[in-house]
């Protein structure tokens, strides 16, 4: 049963900082290094310096990063460039964007959750990785701060949640701006304690499955852990972290598929890939198709059975399970258990290391690594339905890291949450 409650959140103060388009940036974890020097450059206050702070010189045998974000923010604070809201709220937000010509907008919310192991109302979806939780554990730990938020769906078919979205977004935004990707971002800010109950109300019934930012959660329940020796009340700052949430059943709801590209196989041989391919698949190799085309194809009949496309020797194949489960196992599923891990012998430990199996969000770009003998074969996958994910999830099954995309991600910079009693009343 989620326990959801609004927040004075920390926010930017833009005749102090300066445009917010400036000021934002994408999650942590998908920001290379050239584009971190970038944000960089572009306002002294940009949140990059406090969700990915570059090493610099500085005195001292290790430097300290997270030191370092921490002064930046409590800085920040004293200058006014950030500031905290007069008084709780949720906060309402949108992305409109296009995506194969088609113009669609996503609505949800900001809010805290009370934090509860998972399988209790709140369930993670991929498999994570244990570094990135002991870089974010460490980053709370130094700001004590939510600098950004988890994302997090649910299920709601009737719209009940989501009208109560909308009606608020129906007034002019406190925030409106293309991001570079030229999307359009926009924030309401929701003080009226009837509308905030009823979606308080609402949500209690609804399961919540972490989309995106399973290594940020995963540090909030670590932070409550390290925090319990000063533990005054059954109800601390600590127990609640900041999430996004939208519903899956909203029309603006987009879940890419995220491909896999293999290669460093030493004994790979395409003929013998295939025929232990036919074994368990029914295998064609359309003719002079484009990669639009293929992707196409791939998603005929795909509710009844797995579909797997992949790229190699120069030529597309599609693979279709030729005995499929009842209900079918996802796809990703049956390409890591049966192919990259059967056929290709690719262990999951290999793949934890970042060794021989790597991730594309563009097929383009996977096929052009295959050509230039980056790797050796390409997989393709159909975008995951809501439908086939949330019972798997719910019975407490995770899918491989990066089964999903949910686009577009979720800005840090617009709403942050300083873990302390002042940002609850």
């Amino acid at each position: 049963m989620p326990i959801l409650r609004p927040f004075r959140a920390l926010r930017y103060d833009t005749k102090v900082a300066g445009d917010i388009r400036d000021l934002v940036a994408p999650p942590y974890d998908i920001i290379y290094d050239e584009w971190r020097d970038r944000l960089y450059d572009r306002n002294p206050y940009n949140i990059i310096r406090l969700i990915k702070t570059r090493d610099e010189p500085e005195e001292g045998e290790v430097p300290d990063k997270y030191r370092r974000a921490a002064g930046y923010i409590s800085s920040w604070m004293g200058k006014g460039v950030l500031r905290r809201e007069d008084a709780p709220a949720f906060y309402i937000r949108s992305e409109t964007f296009e995506l194969e010509g088609e113009t669609r907008t996503r609505y949800g919310f900001v809010g805290l959750v009370r934090l509860e192991e998972f399988g209790r109302g709140i369930y993670p979806h991929e498999r994570t990785l244990s570094g990135p939780k002991i870089d974010r554990l460490n980053l709370v730990k130094a700001t004590r701060t939510n600098l950004s938020q988890v994302f997090g769906i649910y299920r709601d078919p009737g719209q009940e949640i989501q009208e109560l979205v909308r009606k608020v977004s129906s007034g002019a935004p406190e925030v409106s701006f293309r991001d570079e990707q030229d999307i359009l971002r926009k924030m309401w800010i929701l003080h009226d304690p009837e509308t905030i109950y009823r979606i308080q109300e609402r949500m209690r019934d609804r399961a919540i499955i972490i989309a995106d930012g399973h290594h940020r959660y995963e540090t909030a329940l670590a932070y409550r852990e390290f925090m319990a020796p000063v533990r005054e009340k059954a109800d601390e700052p600590f127990d609640y972290m900041s999430m996004y949430f939208s519903s899956v059943d909203d029309s603006g709801m987009t879940i890419l598929p995220t491909h896999r590209k293999a290669g460093d196989m030493p004994s790979f041989s395409r003929e013998i890939f295939l025929e232990k391919l036919s074994t368990d698949f029914e295998v064609k190799f359309p003719e002079r198709v484009s990669i639009p085309e293929m992707l196409k194809l791939m998603k005929k009949n795909s509710a009844a059975t797995g579909v797997i496309g992949f790229y190699t020797g120069g030529e597309f194949g599609i693979a279709r399970l030729k005995h499929p489960t009842v209900p079918k196992e996802l796809d990703v599923e049956i390409l890591h258990c049966k192919i990259i891990e059967k056929i290709l012998n690719i262990t999951r430990e290999d793949i934890a290391a970042g060794k021989r199996l790597h991730f594309s969000q563009s097929p383009d770009h996977a096929i052009d690594d295959v050509n230039r003998r980056k790797d050796q074969i390409a997989f393709f996958l159909n975008p995951i339905r809501p439908e086939e994910m949330f019972p798997r999830v719910l019975n407490g099954n995770r899918m491989p890291q990066k089964s999903t995309y949910f686009y577009p991600k979720t800005l840090s910079g617009l709403v942050m949450y300083r873990i302390d009693r002042e940002s609850l009343e």
